[in-house]
């Protein structure tokens, strides 16, 4: 992944990223490409494909039950940013601070 194919899929998917964010992103997309290209590479030929779906009627009713507040679920988060949980992980890279 380049630069220049980025920003063809960004412009694609109609969004603008600036050259900073170009420069942040397409190493991340190439991470995230390589990750997927290891599913790939797995031998599933002995791998039976499913026969059966789970029918929607099977799941549990959606009843609506009492939940924390926003203010209850960012207190346990480690990081936090614009009244969201931030998440780090091997996809997205090493911890950075903005």
């Amino acid at each position: 992944m380049d630069k220049k194919t980025l920003k063809h899929i960004a412009e694609l998917s109609r969004i603008t990223l600036s050259d900073e964010e170009l420069e942040k992103f397409t190493p991340q997309m190439q991470t995230i490409l390589e990750s997927a290209k290891q599913l790939q590479e797995v031998d599933t030929s002995n791998v039976q494909p499913m026969k059966k779906h789970l029918p929607f009627d099977d799941l549990r009713d959606d009843i609506v039950e009492e939940s924390l507040t926003q203010k209850d679920v960012l207190s346990n988060a480690k990081y936090t940013e614009k009244g969201c949980v931030k998440v780090y992980g091997k996809i997205f890279g090493a911890l950075e601070e903005s």
